[in-house]
Order: C-alpha cells, then sequence, then structure tokens
C-alpha cells in the first residue's frame, strides 16, 4: 500500500507459540493501550486450549509493526512484560489480544497457586485433566473452598508447567510418589503427548509493517470484510486515542455496564457505540470513513459520550414502560439507537409522544422494519426521530406489514422476540407452575431464555406450542398439563387453589393462556388442534393489546420469523 504518509505492506507468518510469547515477554510484540481490557470469560479460555491441544486454527493474529512509539499495557494477561528494546521496531496486536493474552497470561505466569477467593487471579490458574470422564471436559479451573487450598487432584496438569521445562519434570516426577508407578506413567504419558501439542501449536499472524496508524486501521477494516473479526468502537478508539485518555472502547464498556447492571441486562456493544455516532450526529453511523469519522469525532467525544449515556438510560427506561422487560428480547438493535436519539433531544417527552413511541416500537418490531437494514434506512429514521423530538414532523409509520404472530418460533427472529416480550409483559404476565404456584417468567428469561421455553408437543413450531411451564422433575409439559383435573372429580375439594381440582387445574391453565377446549383437545391426543386453538386465542389477545395503540391488524396474523434480529 503506496502514499504520500509512507509505505506499508502485508506480511503473512506462521510462528510456534512459544516464538510469539517470548516476543510479548520481551516487549517487542506488545498489547496497544486503546484496545478493550481483558474480557474473556473463563469457559472461553477453557476452550481456547481445547482448541490448541486438538490442532484446531484459532485464527491469524492481525499485528502493526512501527518504530514509532505507541502509549502500550505494561502487562500481559496480569503477567508484567518488559520495556520495549531501545531502537527495536514492535509490532501492536490490532486483533487477537483475548487469545494472546489468554495464552501468556496462563502459560508464563509462575509462583504459588492463588487463594480460593482470588477472584482475579484464579481464571489464569487452567489444568489439564488427564484422566477426564468424557472427550469435551478436559481443561478445567480447579476451585477450592477454605483456605489454603487444597492441591489440585493428582490426575490434574497445570498448564502453565508446559512452558517451563523443570515444572513439568517436577510434575511428572511426583506423580510416581502419590498413585503408583503403573498409574504415573499413564499419566505421564499422556501429559507428554499435551506438552508436545501445546508447544509445538504454530499461530498464523498477518504483520502490518510500516505505515502509519490511521493506514494500519484501513488494513484492518478491510481484512474484516474478509473475515477478520473487528469491533467498530475498536477502530475509533485507536484513531482517536490520546495518551493519558480513557478509550472510547473502554467507555462504551462503561455504558454497557451501568445498564447491565439493572434487572434489564445487557446491551449490544456495536448498538452503544452507533448511540454515541447518533448523538455527536454523525452522518453515518454504520458504515463510514473511519479516517473521517475519527477526525470530526477527535474534539466531540468529551460531550457525546456522557449525552449517549444519558439518552440510553432513557430509552431503556421507556422501553421497559413500553413492555420490554429485558434487553435479550430487544428485536432490533437500530431501535435502541433510534429511541436514544429521540431522547438526546427530547429527555421528557409528553404524554402524547410518549404514545406515538411506543406505538412506533411495537410497529417495527411486527413489521420486520429494519431486518436488513441499510445506512439509508437508519439515516432516514434518525433524521425522522429528531424532527418527531423537536416537534417539527410526525411520526410516519407502514401498517401494512404489521403482522405480530410469528410463524415459527425463533428466538433468532425479532418478531418472535416481540412476541416473547408481549407475552410475558401484556399477553399472560402472572403464570403458575404445574402445583399452582405463581413464578418469575422474566427471572426465568434472563437466566436463559432457550432453555426457558419448552415444547408441549412434539414436532411443532408454532409459537402457541411453546411455554414457559415449570413442571416437577422427570414429568414433561405435556403430561403435567394432561394429568390436570380439568374436568372436576380431582383429589381435593374444588376450593379453586389445589391444581388437583377442577377450577385450581382451570387457573393454572388461565395463566399460560390455554383456553379449556384446547386442554380437551391436548387430553385426547391431539396436539395439532390444541396448538391451533391456542394459537387463536392469542391471536385474539394481540388483537385487544394492537387495538389499546391504534393499531388494526388485518386478518393474517402470522408473519415469517425469520434470521433477522443482530
Amino acid at each position: 500500500m503506496l502514499s504520500e504518509r509512507g509505505e506499508s505492506r502485508l506480511e503473512p507468518l506462521v510462528l510456534h507459540l512459544d516464538s510469539v510469547l517470548e516476543d510479548i515477554g520481551r516487549g517487542v510484540l506488545r498489547v496497544p493501550a486503546f484496545q478493550r481490557p481483558f474480557v474473556w470469560r473463563p469457559e472461553q479460555m477453557l476452550d481456547l486450549f481445547d482448541s490448541i491441544e486438538r490442532g484446531y486454527p484459532i485464527g491469524s493474529i492481525l499485528l502493526w509493526e512501527t518504530v514509532e512509539p505507541i502509549q502500550s499495557l505494561e502487562s500481559v494477561g496480569d503477567v508484567g512484560v518488559d520495556d520495549p528494546p531501545p531502537g527495536e521496531s514492535v509490532s501492536y496486536v490490532l486483533d487477537g489480544h483475548q487469545r494472546l493474552s489468554t495464552l501468556f497470561g496462563v502459560l508464563r505466569r509462575l509462583g504459588r497457586p492463588p487463594r480460593p477467593d482470588d477472584q482475579r487471579e484464579w481464571k489464569w490458574r487452567i489444568y489439564r485433566d488427564l484422566s477426564p470422564k468424557n472427550d469435551t471436559e478436559r481443561y478445567r479451573h480447579h476451585r477450592v473452598a477454605g483456605s489454603p487450598p487444597a492441591p489440585a487432584p493428582d490426575h490434574y496438569l497445570p498448564i502453565r508447567a508446559v512452558a517451563s521445562t523443570l515444572d513439568f519434570l517436577n510434575f511428572s516426577r511426583n506423580l510416581e510418589s502419590r498413585v503408583g508407578r503403573d498409574r504415573a506413567d499413564r499419566l505421564v504419558r499422556e501429559a507428554d503427548r499435551v506438552n508436545q501439542r501445546i508447544k509445538g501449536y504454530k499461530l498464523s499472524l498477518i504483520k502490518i509493517k510500516g505505515g502509519d496508524l490511521e493506514q494500519a486501521v484501513e488494513v484492518y477494516t478491510r481484512l474484516n470484510r474478509k473475515g477478520v473479526r473487528m469491533d467498530a468502537d475498536q477502530v475509533i478508539s485507536a484513531l482517536t486515542h490520546r495518551p493519558g485518555q480513557r478509550t472510547l472502547a473502554n467507555r462504551v464498556d462503561d455504558i454497557v455496564a451501568s445498564v447491565a447492571s439493572t434487572d434489564f441486562g445487557e446491551l449490544p456493544r456495536l448498538a452503544v457505540f452507533r448511540v454515541v455516532l447518533a448523538v455527536a450526529d454523525e452522518p453515518d453511523v454504520m458504515t463510514p470513513r473511519w479516517e473521517a469519522m475519527a477526525r470530526r469525532l477527535q474534539n466531540r467525544l468529551v460531550d457525546a459520550v456522557p449525552a449517549a449515556e444519558q439518552a440510553v438510560h432513557r430509552a431503556v427506561q421507556f422501553l421497559e414502560w413500553s413492555g420490554l422487560p429485558l434487553a435479550r428480547l430487544l428485536p432490533y438493535a437500530h431501535q435502541l439507537v433510534v429511541l436514544a436519539k429521540f431522547f438526546h433531544h427530547c429527555p421528557d417527552p409528553d404524554g402524547d409522544q410518549a404514545f406515538e413511541l411506543r406505538r412506533w416500537f411495537w410497529v417495527t418490531s411486527w413489521a420486520g422494519t429494519f431486518a436488513g437494514a441499510n445506512s439509508t434506512l437508519l439515516r432516514a429514521s434518525l433524521q425522522q426521530m429528531r424532527e418527531f423530538a423537536e416537534r417539527t414532523a410526525p411520526l410516519t409509520l407502514d401498517l401494512n406489514a404489521v403482522q405480530p404472530m410469528p410463524d415459527t418460533f425463533n428466538l433468532n427472529s425479532a418478531r418472535t422476540l416481540a412476541y416473547v416480550a408481549w407475552e410475558t409483559t401484556d399477553g399472560l404476565p402472572n403464570r403458575l407452575n404445574a402445583l399452582g404456584q405463581r413464578f418469575d417468567v422474566i427471572r426465568l428469561l434472563a437466566s436463559g431464555a432457550t432453555q426457558a421455553y419448552r415444547s408441549v408437543v412434539a414436532n411443532d413450531s408454532r409459537p402457541a406450542n411453546k411455554l414457559v411451564f415449570p413442571t416437577i422433575a422427570g414429568i414433561g409439559v405435556e403430561k403435567s398439563l394432561t394429568d390436570l383435573a380439568v374436568g372436576g372429580g380431582g383429589l381435593f375439594d374444588d376450593d379453586g387453589k389445589s391444581p388437583y381440582s377442577s377450577a385450581g387445574a382451570r387457573r393454572i391453565l388461565k395463566s399460560h393462556g390455554i383456553p379449556v377446549s384446547a386442554w380437551f383437545r391436548l387430553k385426547e391426543g391431539n396436539g395439532e388442534l390444541f396448538v391451533a386453538d391456542r394459537t387463536r386465542h392469542l391471536e385474539s389477545r394481540l388483537r385487544a393489546f394492537a387495538d389499546r395503540m391504534g393499531v388494526r391488524l388485518g386478518e393474517d396474523l402470522q408473519g415469517v420469523a425469520d434470521d433477522d434480529s443482530e
């Protein structure tokens, strides 16, 4: 790549893992300060080592080599690294920080085992189970109660021993005294195999040599289009970073964390980043020219980030009021961006505006408005929302494509997410389990939306066949429903409280939107008619909900539930 700013070129490399870790320790391969902090979960760290042992590719590491001094981290994976040698060129990590930090932090970590209550240190102590019960749980962390910590089981190889010949020999030598020669021989052979696989692993690197930071980031974004992972805010962080300042990526993380600390949960980072751009009046928040955007943003970030945080929190409060209980049920991330734009320009809407905004949220969710949204659509939506906030133009909605009932239950579909949000907050807010006890459906969804919903009958993907219905262990949803004494003659008096009484059973069915007629279909073994009856009942409730917002639905309420959520 040639330009008036100098020349840069790409150099693909394949290096042994040991060589890469050695360069990190010597300070010639560094993590720039504008990178996000280490955020990988413990299970991601375990998966990385499992992939390496199996010889799976873990993706290329993208580096930029330059003699230009760049502020960088003094430790990688919580392990200190040397200062860069004077006069030597240094390679900076543009993509691969989480992977390299995991490898360096685990394999170059020395010293005594951590305390079991050390929330910062324990995750770096990874072990390989040399006698796993199955092939999918070979890597693990060893956490024990009490202090000092008990030693790990004899068949746990500390992975940090792989990087130290002396530590590996000590582990092998001590095995025989603890478990006997025959078992020790088997464990040592397995440990040696693991050792060779990890130490012999080769990393794929792409090095950008020369040029300046803007050129390096340009290459970064182009490689991203060809499959290299990249967060958009990382690019702007790199181009706008100044020593002594917190990066834009760090500040986006702060906003995400501030919302996640509430019951609403974690918002998509990219959506929050786009809110910052929208608040800063960037013309294209989806596919901008990064260098031009960075130049425009440089002096506006100080004001844009706190304003964006306030707008995000107001948008979240509005979404909760509108009937969206959890961030993970947000149909389209673009909806958050557009709503935040409104609340930036109009922090305190009047009643009419709030009503129209709520109507806008549900209509855009039901009509698939932002499915496959491009820059033009999002730019027009932001402009329209600003004009509505400033009361210079009304919100216009296309009601022709509104279909609130998904044809299949697919939680990657915006239409399904909207259906679940409606069912949870307006349609069926007070549900009872198989024992007639009320339970918190939102809490169950927050803990795992895909696991909470269970099918009633087999081989039917319609939403009416899905229930959040805790049952007695070992008893399925269909049997739990058909065992209810809906027709009377139960074990207890008909007091309306026991699930074994007619009235109590009907209360359970009503809480899940199951008409008695549908229950009798199920009891007769006709699952098809059960789902059809419940579908009609749920659609009547959806019509009533839409009517209250002034949205008249057509005859066909079912829309395609494609994978279209972001």
